[in-house]
């Protein structure tokens, strides 16, 4: 039985080398480590409503953005959100064509920093699939709305 593990799996192998040549494989249980870290995050509503949320360190996005842009000088902030934010709405409209429709995707967010956590009130973990690129790792989840948020009693 096929599982959205493994289209997120495909997705995220798909689009990988389409972007960049930096080796990537899925691993069973990626932990970031205490540095600084940027999520993309792109919400899904409609026939079926979650989010994914794409999750790596500084140093990973930061390869990332210069192979995606072709950079020969460190890329910036700016160009590190840009590059997140496109990765991860490239992974949400992938996963939004297994879905029932018509769902609809939010523009991008992206969170940097180094001490923060983003949590999507109302949602449960449906997929968490984990990647690493050298030894950093690439986190990808796939949130979906509780059946009990936004509805009332009578």
């Amino acid at each position: 039985m096929r599982t959205i593990e493994v289209d997120i799996e495909e997705i995220i192998g798909i689009i990988w080398t389409s972007l960049s040549d930096l080796p990537l494989k899925r691993v069973d249980h990626a932990q970031l480590a205490e540095e600084p870290a940027v999520t993309g995050f792109v919400s899904i509503d409609g026939a079926w409503d979650g989010a994914v949320m794409v999750r790596c360190p500084m140093t990973l996005a930061t390869s990332l953005t210069t192979a995606m842009f072709r950079a020969t000088s460190p890329p910036s902030f700016d160009d590190v959100r840009d590059a997140l934010g496109e990765l991860t709405n490239m992974v949400a409209g992938n996963v939004k064509a297994l879905l029932p429709s018509p769902c609809n995707l939010s523009l991008p967010a992206v969170a940097l920093g180094t001490d923060y956590a983003l949590s999507v009130l109302g949602t449960t973990s449906l997929a968490r699939v984990s990647f690493m690129c050298d030894d950093s790792p690439l986190v990808v989840t796939l949130l979906q709305r509780s059946a009990d948020v936004g509805t009332r009693s009578a």
